[in-house]
């Protein structure tokens, strides 16, 4: 039962991959017929042995009638037309059927000047290999296109997948396991299940070709060369179980590699200060060791590929060539040397076509590994999403509510608990308590980052489930305790913060209120100069006051500031606050802090204790009446 649904669950993300790709049908189309041609026109190469050895080399006594290449075409031509007269097209089509037709071709053949004929059939080789390999190039381009495409198509439907999840489901996964998602398994995905599929059906064709030709000319001896055929199936089902196993191990431990690189590279810093470079290439050394184990085991199954089929074909050739070859040396047959050349050349042009189809079969069980990882991603629906009757809202006229707010991130832990609180129009909120209290969580509730677990926030008494998502993010501007610099020219980093147009003089006062114009004036190329993720020609309190920039170029009315200034030393601290302080003017400010020396002139201070609310009101109010804010107070101004 379980086999079934695993089937099931493959078959359907299987046929979403090709639904993507068959959006570019034409490429398939024309592949398909390439394909097809390049089958037919191998088969028809591999016939070519027939006049070669009966009729070109022997030497046969009799009247020599053709001896002109007009009078040979033209026989063929006479006898050709007056077989499809008298046969219907089910006739024509049917291969058994063209039996008096080829034994009239062998009579022209006889008649005919062996320099001649073998001029004939020589140009005729030529001629077949030529339009078989035009046959065979188109097809290849044309699916690699269609496979280039694809690839296109998953990776943007994998990235903006990644790019509509909640904040939770980058709490449960990993960057390096995205990675190894979106690059890896995709790459994997790409070339075995489009470009290796189609490769299989092309040699299935040729295996079909070869096949009815060997049919057509000894059926006998055909399926006595079949005797191996079901140990080789069952060898390869038994190696193709073993290589899917080990291929979803190697790609958890692959992803275990790039996480723990990622990891490592992005905190260098850390590692280097305390001195664990020995501990995390230690570390490092047992995974990628681990890895090395799965992926020997994995290539040791699939070693044993080539060897069976090599076997197969070995034994095969032996069988074939003691029994046709003893009939046509004995002469108590029809079958004729140049026939079963014809055969022979059949046989073993099978031959590879099988064994790359055999090899396909094990590449296929990786690869249902990587299939899997990326559907997880690809048609994984994210857990937060906007209501189908979501509204319009484009201003912000009144308050914000929290109306019995709770949250956990995971079942039975809440981190906060039947909250509720009121944010007035032009109000500076502020919401202060110690480490892991539900500060920062507050704030992604009101962004909609994250969905409440009960309750309800409103902003102007509409619910914001019920605000459409680019509404409610364009009421916000941002700036977190992390300076976030994107690789992109500093008037792109600000103008990162709206989604509405904005020139560059507007870039330019948004600088200015954030005091950022007088470090961004003494760059080489001032706002087109380029900045890389890390800021590294900016020092902290620089970034912080472009972040600010950034979040009040689109003229928000609300602006959220959480921890902005916790990371910065006394003179940054300074000149950002003074930054936040201009750019605060005439908005509703919702200030997340630490620090209580940034929030004493709050209108209302929000005290937060394990996700409960346990005050609320200003300084003053605070201090003779919350208990909790008083410690925090007297803990940091050392009363």
């Amino acid at each position: 039962m379980v086999g079934i649904f695993q089937d099931c669950h493959f078959m359907k993300n299987l046929m979403r991959i090709y639904a993507i790709m068959l959006k570019h049908y034409g490429y398939l189309i024309a592949g398909l017929f390439f394909m097809v041609g390049y089958a037919i026109f191998s088969g028809a190469s591999v016939t070519m042995a027939i006049p070669f050895f009966d009729y070109v080399f022997p030497q046969v006594e009799g009247e020599i009638i053709y001896s002109t290449l007009p009078e040979f075409f033209s026989a063929l031509q006479e006898i050709t037309t007056t077989f499809i007269q008298s046969e219907s097209l089910v006739g024509i089509i049917n291969i058994d059927n063209l039996r008096p037709l080829f034994d009239q071709y062998g009579t022209v053949m006889e008649q005919t000047d062996s320099m001649l004929l073998l001029k004939i059939v020589a140009g005729l080789v030529f001629l077949i290999i030529l339009i078989k390999n035009i046959f065979f190039f188109f097809n290849r381009f044309m699916f690699a296109n269609l496979n280039g495409k694809a690839i296109y198509d998953i990776r943007n439907r994998i990235f903006k997948n990644y790019l509509r999840q909640s904040l939770r489901f980058y709490t449960l996964h990993r960057v390096g396991d995205s990675l190894v998602r979106m690059v890896n398994d995709v790459e994997i995905v790409s070339k075995l299940f489009i470009t290796s599929m189609f490769n299989a059906i092309r040699d299935v064709l040729l295996v079909l070709v070869f096949m009815r030709i060997a049919i057509y000319l000894n059926l006998r001896l055909f399926l006595i060369s079949l005797v191996i055929l079901p140990l080789t199936a069952f060898l390869m089902a038994t190696l193709g179980k073993k290589i899917k196993k080990y291929a979803r191990r190697i790609q958890a431990q692959f992803s275990d590699i790039y996480s723990r690189v990622e990891e490592v590279l992005s905190n260098m810093k850390i590692v280097k200060a305390f001195g664990r470079e020995d501990d995390q290439y230690n570390l490092f050394q047992k995974i990628n060791k681990q890895f090395f184990r799965f992926w020997r085991k994995s290539e040791i199954y699939t070693s044993f590929n080539v060897p069976i089929s090599e076997i197969n074909g070995t034994v095969t050739g032996i069988i074939i060539l003691l029994i046709g070859g003893g009939e046509v040396l004995s002469g108590t047959s029809n079958f004729t040397f140049g026939e079963f050349t014809a055969f022979l050349f059949a046989i073993f042009s099978m031959m590879h076509p099988i064994k790359t189809i055999a090899k396909t079969y094990t590449d296929l069980k990786k690869a249902l590994v990587s299939l899997d990882r990326i559907s997880e991603v690809m048609f994984n629906e994210p857990d937060l999403l906007e209501a189908v009757d979501a509204v319009q809202k484009e201003e912000f006229e009144d308050k914000i509510e929290y109306d019995r707010v709770s949250f956990q991130y995971e079942p039975g832990k809440e981190v906060i608990r039947d909250v509720s609180l009121t944010i007035n129009k032009g109000e500076t909120v502020a919401i202060v308590g110690s480490s892991g209290s539900g500060k920062t969580t507050l704030a992604n509730l009101l962004l909609r980052l994250y969905d409440v677990t009960s309750g309800e926030i409103r902003i102007d008494g509409v619910p914001i489930h019920k605000i459409r998502l680019k509404d409610l993010r364009n009421f916000f501007g941002i700036v977190t305790q992390e300076s976030l610099i994107f690789t992109d020219t500093v008037a792109n980093n600000i103008r990162f913060g709206t989604l509405k147009p904005v020139s560059l003089k507007e870039i330019e006062e948004a600088a200015r209120i954030a005091y950022a114009d007088e470090f961004i004036a003494n760059l080489p190329q001032k706002y087109e100069e380029i900045l890389h993720a890390k800021g590294t020609i900016l020092s902290g309190g620089q970034k912080q006051r472009l972040c600010v920039a950034r979040a009040i170029v689109g003229n928000p009315p609300i602006l959220v500031f959480d921890e902005a200034t916790s990371s910065l030393d006394t003179e940054a601290e300074k000149k950002v606050q003074a930054a936040i302080e201009q750019a605060t003017k005439r908005r509703t400010v919702l200030i997340i802090a630490h620090r209580l020396s940034t929030v004493l002139a709050s209108d209302k201070i929000i005290v937060l204790d394990n996700g409960q609310i346990v005050g609320m009101g200003t300084h003053g109010e605070l201090i003779d009446k919350c208990p909790r804010y008083k410690v925090l107070y007297d803990l940091q101004f050392n009363v």
